[in-house]
C-alpha cells in the first residue's frame, strides 16, 4: 500500500515518526559530465516519487517491497529481472543509507545517534532503472526521514554529497552529483562541477548550485520504457575508465556537453525555446560519441525524432526527455512511442500546488507532471535566481 507523500516533497512528523520523499529526475543538458568536472541542467519529476517512512524501534528492521523480494516465477524470470534491474534492491540502498549516516553522526559529533533504532517501509512509483534516478531518490527520502527522527538534518548541497557517498562508498556504484543535487533542491537546477567546494564539518564537497525559473522552458515531455531498463554501473565504469585513460573522444565531449548546459541557460533567459530544443538533440549526438548505447534506448530517441521532437537521454537508462510544440504534436510523439510500448508523461510550468502533481500515480503515463520548485534554504553551495 502506498506511503502518504509529503507534499512539499520534504519531512512531516506523524504518530512519533517521519515521512521523507523524493522525486525523480531528468537530466536536460551536459549530463554525465556531472562526474567529470562539466556543468548539467537538470529538473525535478514530481509525478514520480520515492518515499520512506522512518517509526522509533529498539534495533532496525527494513520491510522490503514485494518487487524486492528474492523470489521469481521461473528462471527466465529470474534472468530477465536481474538483465534489466541489476542486483540492488530497496533494502540494500537503505541498510547504506544508515551506514554512511552512522559515520556522519559520528563525525560531527551529533548526540544520541549511535543509540538510534528504526523500522523503515518505502515505497516508488519511479520507474525502475530507466534512468530516473530512482535508487538516489529513495536514498534522499530516507535520509530525510531519518534526519527529522534524529534531528540530523543536512543543507541540500550537502544532502546531495553524502547522498552519493551512500551509493559510491557503500555500493561501489560509479555515480555522479547530479541526480542527488535535483532531487536535494527541487525544480530545475543548473550546476557547476568545475571547481569543488569544501564541506570539513560533514567531510563532503560540492559544486556550485543555482535554482532557475521552470516557466523558461520550453514545452517538454518525458519518454521511458521499463523493457528497455539496464543497469547503468558498467557503462560508467567504462567511461570512467576510458576518461582516466586520457581518451580524447571522451575528453573532447566531456568539454562539449557543459558547454551545452551554459549555452541552455543563456537560452531559457531569452526564452528561446527552439534554440533549447537543438540542445537537446546535440546533447544526444554527443551522448553517442561516448560509446555503444543499447539499441532499446536509442529506439526512444529515434521514435522522438521520426515525430519531430528533438530528444536526449533523460539519465542512463530506458528514458528520454524531449520537446514539443503542442497537444498535437505531442499526440504523435505518443503514438511514435506507443509502438514501442513507451509512456509519454508531459512535463508542464510550475504548479500551485506541488502536490498535484501526483494525487494519481497509477494515471501518470496520461497526467500532467508538473515541475514543481521545492523550498530551498539559502545554504553555501546554493543560490537562487
Amino acid at each position: 500500500m502506498p506511503l502518504d507523500r509529503p507534499a512539499d516533497g520534504l519531512v512531516r512528523t506523524a504518530n512519533g515518526g517521519a515521512v521523507g520523499s523524493a522525486p525523480a529526475r531528468v537530466g536536460l543538458l551536459g549530463n554525465p559530465s556531472d562526474g567529470y568536472g562539466g556543468r548539467t541542467l537538470g529538473l525535478a519529476v514530481p509525478a514520480f516519487q520515492a518515499t520512506v517512512e522512518v517509526e522509533p524501534a529498539a534495533g532496525f528492521e527494513i520491510v522490503e517491497l514485494d518487487a524486492d523480494r528474492p523470489r521469481w516465477d521461473s528462471l527466465a524470470d529470474l534472468v530477465g529481472r536481474i538483465d534489466r534491474h541489476g542486483y540492488g534492491t530497496g533494502p540494500q540502498l537503505l541498510a547504506a543509507t544508515v551506514r554512511t549516516l552512522a559515520d556522519v553522526a559520528r563525525s560531527v559529533e551529533h548526540p544520541g545517534f549511535e543509540r538510534f533504532g528504526c523500522r523503515i517501509r518505502y515505497d516508488t512509483t519511479i520507474p525502475r532503472s530507466v534512468g530516473l534516478a530512482g535508487s538516489s531518490a529513495l536514498v534522499i527520502a530516507a535520509i530525510r526521514a531519518i534526519g527529522e527522527l534524529t534531528g540530523l538534518r543536512l543543507p541540500p548541497p550537502v544532502l546531495a554529497s553524502v547522498a552519493l557517498r551512500v551509493e559510491t562508498e557503500q555500493l561501489g556504484i560509479t555515480a555522479g552529483l547530479q541526480d542527488r543535487v535535483v532531487q536535494s533542491i527541487g525544480g530545475l537546477v543548473a550546476m557547476s562541477f568545475g571547481e569543488m567546494d569544501v564541506d570539513a564539518r560533514y567531510g563532503v564537497t560540492h559544486g556550485q548550485y543555482r535554482s532557475l525559473d521552470p516557466s523558461s522552458l520550453p514545452a517538454l515531455f518525458v519518454a521511458y520504457r521499463e523493457q528497455a531498463a539496464e543497469p547503468s554501473d558498467e557503462y560508467h565504469r567504462r567511461l570512467r575508465h576510458r576518461w582516466e585513460e586520457g581518451d580524447a573522444t571522451v575528453r573532447d565531449a566531456m568539454h562539449h556537453l557543459a558547454g551545452l548546459a551554459v549555452e541552455g541557460e543563456a537560452a531559457l533567459r531569452w526564452h528561446d525555446g527552439a534554440r533549447f530544443a537543438e540542445l537537446l538533440a546535440e546533447n544526444m549526438a554527443l551522448r553517442r560519441l561516448l560509446g555503444p548505447l543499447p539499441e532499446a534506448q536509442l529506439a526512444l530517441v529515434d521514435a522522438a525524432e521520426r515525430a519531430g521532437a528533438p530528444a536526449t537521454f533523460a539519465g542512463s537508462g530506458g528514458a528520454v526527455v524531449g520537446s514539443h510544440t503542442d497537444a498535437d504534436h505531442l499526440e504523435r510523439i505518443a503514438a511514435e512511442m506507443g509502438e514501442l510500448g513507451a509512456t509519454v508523461v508531459p512535463l508542464s510550468g510550475p504548479s500551485d500546488d506541488p502536490g498535484d502533481a501526483d494525487d494519481g500515480n497509477e494515471g501518470a503515463g496520461s497526467s500532467l507532471a508538473a515541475v514543481a520548485t521545492l523550498p530551498v534554504a539559502d545554504d553555501a553551495g546554493m543560490n537562487r535566481e
